[in-house]
């Protein structure tokens, strides 16, 4: 039992009951309703008793007699005194107070909501205290009571927010039996079932549900539109070339997602009244903000009416960037790659955001903070229209980095290739990479350039040269290549390139011996790419078309034309509370396929022909074994091919996955591919664990139509998604 100023702490509740309810402070719990009702009951028969000890009491507080102290003077203190050093006086045991835990069990019950009883039982069970605390009992009945009071406050507020205005809560606790009490699947315990258990029963009645009444949404002052709104125009057509009218911007008299006649919850309600701002922040109105928002019930109607009042403020175009926290990278580098033309595109919170995104995409920094800059704002006109700088902020990040990665599969062996980089050569994002792979099958060097923002915003040069040894069942290669290329954006998705590459070196295969070649091949291509993330894709498109004809000598001169086509989809059915695609499921598909004209298959480098199987393209087949053999039954490969690759990706916990999957696929002699032919289909099982620089990648696959030299299963270890 606790005490205060030596009293038990209940005589101090039971005789200050009425001042300790108006905040006198105690080292009790605080009493619940139903205790006060009870003391009260019997303060009437010793109120007068009570009185009559306290004045008794008074004097000899006053005086300092200290009948509540202790006094070296009292008997009982010179006798504890006399005893000898290392004995117990074993009344004082007997009189300290020990807590004694109180083992409960709860029961919820919901009546009157119908199909809504199991969900409200659910979210009240994830924020009860009785139930998150059930493995710590309390100290006491009062500590339980105070339990079940906090529940019932949490029941009524849980009521309210899912619409039920009109509910109830109570508890109930039953004494404890020396008779276990049965435990039912609704029933939270403490502790394993015993005799002397206490059960709390909390009681919700739902009542009726409350739907949406009437809602009116205001602007105060109403809002402006300016002429250079009303002109706008935009890029149209297939690649972003042509141009359309933008339709002005409207200002929504309805909350998002919500109707009149509908039931709601508070956390909707308030989303949707949140994102009426977030609306206007998008169509030029930087500065929008919530006035006041009201809501009122009408009982009688059982509906819930809302008001919210809007000031629209200035409209805005996007103006200056103001770049800080810049001191390796040149900030006339981070304002050149803005996204707009000052002064041209009305304020978007979006285009801002993905300018803010692309400056975290770019390595060289570890925080990016984007703002607006309402002080520093100018007029452009006499319709209100202003120019609204950006404040960007960052903290740049070392831009040197080492990296080491392997990977393992049962056809081409054990690979490890080491890397360095460099983000900022020229301290204008200028990427240097260079990488040493070692594996059974490519031993070498390369190296790649990146210049971001070259001669214009939207482009970006990149260079490359490697010097390479591969040895595969196909051939046996060694060659110096160097190449280089522009790539344009021309719209949000779409991007176009075109480059120059060359190659040279020594090739040995069966039909050739030891032999020369050098080819050079110009390249253009065509790419749209609408996924949310490169690694690891939730939703969205890649699709890349390139056209490169290329020509040369090996053994004689030659000349062909090549082509591919490759599509990624993704697709998540799942979408989580806000209405986002989830990663919880991810269907996965690629479809591929490539043609070669101009000359005969003997004639082309064994190293620039189609092949498939393997880890990038079917797999349960061994690398480069699908398609034409030679004499002597090694891969010969081909001038034209098809791949088909289908995948679901279910993600279990938050760091790991697993992905059924199908492979397809077949390379032809032909120079076109037999689209939806006879192809060679692998399936397998994969198993993915998600780190922060992609997921961990382990497949499982079987060719399902094995000749005599497939192995019966084929494994594979590796960062990244297989596409």
């Amino acid at each position: 039992m606790p005490f205060c100023n030596g009293f038990p702490c209940y005589m101090v509740a039971l005789s200050l009951v009425r001042p300790y309810k108006q905040g006198m402070k105690c080292c009790a719990p605080a009493i619940p309703a139903t205790y006060p009702h009870l003391i009260l009951k019997e303060a009437g028969q010793v109120s007068r008793a009570c009185l009559f000890a306290l004045l008794l009491l008074l004097p000899l507080l006053l005086t300092g007699c200290g009948l509540l102290t202790s006094n070296s003077m009292d008997p009982a203190n010179s006798d504890a005194a006399a005893q000898p050093a290392g004995t117990e006086d074993a009344t004082d045991d007997d009189s300290q107070w020990k807590p004694t835990p109180v083992p409960y069990s709860t029961d919820i019950t919901v009546s009157g909501a119908d199909k809504a009883d199991a969900a409200l039982k659910g979210k009240l069970e994830g924020a009860s205290q009785l139930v998150l605390l059930r493995k710590e009992p309390p100290d006491s009945l009062l500590a339980l009571e105070r339990r079940a009071r906090m529940d019932v406050e949490t029941a009524l507020k849980l009521l309210h927010s899912e619409g039920y205005y009109d509910g109830t809560a109570d508890f109930r606790i039953t004494e404890a039996s020396q008779t276990p009490k049965a435990a039912t699947s609704s029933q939270t315990d403490s502790s394993p079932a015993q005799g002397g258990k206490h059960n709390v029963l909390l009681r919700l009645e739902t009542g009726p549900r409350y739907t949406l009444g009437k809602i009116h949404i205001e602007y105060s002052p109403p809002p402006t539109v300016p002429e250079a709104f009303k002109t706008r125009t935009r890029p149209a057509g297939l690649l972003g070339l042509g141009r359309e009218p933008v339709p002005p911007p409207t200002f929504p008299t309805e909350l998002p997602g919500l109707a009149a006649g509908q039931h709601f919850t508070a956390g909707a309600i308030l989303d949707a009244v949140e994102k009426l701002p977030e609306r206007l922040r998008r169509r030029g109105y930087p500065l929008a903000r919530i006035v006041s928002s009201r809501y009122t019930l009408d009982r009688a109607a059982h509906q819930l009416n809302i008001e919210v009042v809007l000031a629209a403020g200035s409209p805005a175009m996007l103006g200056q960037v103001e770049v800080t926290g810049a001191e390796q990278v040149n900030a006339e580098y981070l304002q050149c790659i803005v996204p707009w033309q000052i002064n041209r595109r009305p304020w978007n919170s979006d285009v801002l955001e993905d300018y803010a995104n692309t400056l975290r995409g770019l390595g060289l920094f570890r925080t990016v903070e984007v703002q607006p800059l309402p002080e520093q704002a100018q007029a452009l006109g006499d319709d209100g229209l202003i120019s609204l700088p950006a404040s960007v902020t960052v903290k740049e990040r070392p831009f040197r980095s080492i990296s080491g990665s392997a990977r393992y599969a049962t056809d081409t062996g054990l690979g490890v290739e080491a890397g360095w980089e460099h983000r900022n050569l020229f301290h204008n994002g200028e990427k240097l990479t260079v990488q040493a792979p070692f594996a059974e099958d490519k031993q070498g060097i390369k190296a790649v350039f990146e210049k971001p923002a070259f001669l214009s915003r939207r482009q970006r040069l990149q260079v490359s040269g490697s010097v390479l040894r591969e040895v595969t069942d196909a051939y046996t290669k060694e060659g110096l290549s160097a190449g280089g290329g522009i790539e344009r954006r021309f719209s949000r998705y779409w991007w176009g390139g075109i480059g120059l590459s060359g190659e040279s070196g020594y090739l040995k295969d069966n039909e050739h011996s030891r032999q020369d070649y050098s080819v050079i091949q110009p390249e253009a291509h065509l790419r749209f790419d609408s996924r949310n993330n490169v690694l690891n894709p939730v939703r969205g498109a890649e699709t890349r078309l390139s056209f490169a004809p290329f020509s040369g000598f090996y053994g004689q001169p030659f000349s062909a034309w090549a082509g591919t086509l490759a599509a990624n989809f993704y697709y998540a059915p799942i979408h989580n509370a806000k209405g986002r695609p989830s990663d919880k499921l991810v269907l996965a598909a690629r479809l591929e396929g490539g043609f070669m004209s101009g000359s005969s298959l003997q004639d082309i480098p064994s190293n620039l022909r189609y092949f498939a199987g393997g880890a990038s393209t079917v797999r349960g087949y061994a690398y480069q074994a699908i398609g034409p053999r030679d004499s002597e039954d090694e891969p010969l490969g081909g001038r034209s091919y098809q791949i088909v690759n289908l995948e679901a990706r279910f993600k279990v916990t938050e760091d790991v996955g697993i992905v059924p999957f199908l492979d397809g696929g077949m390379v032809y002699k032909d120079a076109f591919p037999h689209i939806i032919g006879d192809m060679d289909w692998g399936a397998g099982l994969g198993l993915r664990y998600f780190t922060p620089i992609g997921p961990l990648r382990f497949d499982v696959a079987t060719p399902l139509r094995r000749d005599g030299d497939d192995a019966p299963l084929q494994f594979y270890i590796s960062i990244g998604q297989s596409f």
